[in-house]
């Protein structure tokens, strides 16, 4: 369009204005163009998704899991920032919680591998505890075995003792009582024989010498029934201090011999414990 024409001395002279017309395309460009810069995108940011998985992570191998996932989140918002496509203050706020998780999970990872050591360790010294009680009550019961049989190993000593002295003593006896009944007999006879050769010597016998040899004999049985039940009475008071004596000394080999036996032994079987006496 041309405006401010003149026309002076045949020559056609003036101001030229062109108004140029911008077409309907050019218009909407640069409305679309105020809009973008009006309008940003929606940020789709969850603040509790790290957050409630944090909360859950029991152990350091969950935790360190979801540390790796807030990394990733706040890289995405890193991105999202410099694109400028979305709220600047809406995501910046975003970033600053993002990275306040990472920061959460790497905490609580450091914090769930201590716990676990401190679990461990505690696991490792009641292990060792409870090895050591077994142990304790092991050797509780070995001492208490041990001790048992030496008891027992002493016991069966003095058993056979007696039995020996009760066989010794029964033997004794025997020996007395057939002397004194073998004395009482030949008592008997010896005054039988003595009131017979005082009837002869009253009736004139002038023979007696068979009454006499017999009398005579009779005696001689009696004084060796007296000797032998003498020796009988010193062999008994003798054997009493030779068995004392021999019980004492078997009960000392009977405690080193269950003891060595004892120590030498498996903990879960060991011999019987045997001690032989001469009987």
């Amino acid at each position: 369009m041309v405006t401010g024409m003149a026309i002076k001395n045949g020559v056609v002279s003036g101001a030229v204005s062109v108004q140029k017309k911008d077409g309907p395309a050019g218009t909407r460009s640069r409305q679309n163009d105020r809009n973008r810069a009006r309008k940003k995108k929606k940020l789709n940011y969850n603040p509790r998704d790290i957050s409630a998985q944090l909360v859950r992570a029991k152990k350091s191998g969950h935790a360190s899991r979801v540390m790796t996932r807030a990394r990733s989140k706040l890289s995405v918002l890193s991105r999202a920032y410099a694109s400028g496509q979305y709220d600047e203050a809406e995501i910046r706020n975003a970033l600053i919680h993002a990275k306040k998780m990472v920061e959460c999970s790497r905490m609580k990872v450091r914090n769930l591998k201590e716990e676990e050591i401190l679990d461990r360790r505690n696991e490792r010294e009641h292990a060792t505890g409870e090895m050591q009680k077994r142990n304790k009550v092991r050797r509780i019961v070995k001492k208490k075995e041990q001790d048992l049989k030496v008891k027992m190993a002493l016991e069966e000593n003095q058993r056979i003792l007696k039995e020996k002295m009760q066989r010794q003593e029964l033997m004794r006896r025997r020996k007395l009582h057939r002397g004194e009944e073998q004395g009482k007999i030949l008592e008997a006879d010896m005054d039988f024989l003595k009131e017979q050769m005082k009837q002869n010597q009253g009736n004139g016998a002038s023979r007696y010498d068979g009454v006499e040899l017999e009398l005579s004999g009779a005696a001689a049985q009696l004084s060796e029934i007296e000797m032998i039940k003498q020796q009988i009475e010193t062999e008994a008071e003798m054997q009493v201090e030779m068995e004392m004596a021999a019980m004492e000394a078997a009960a000392m080999t009977g405690v080193s011999t269950a003891v060595s036996q004892a120590q030498t032994s498996g903990a879960d079987a060991a011999p019987a414990v045997s001690v032989d006496v001469a009987v």
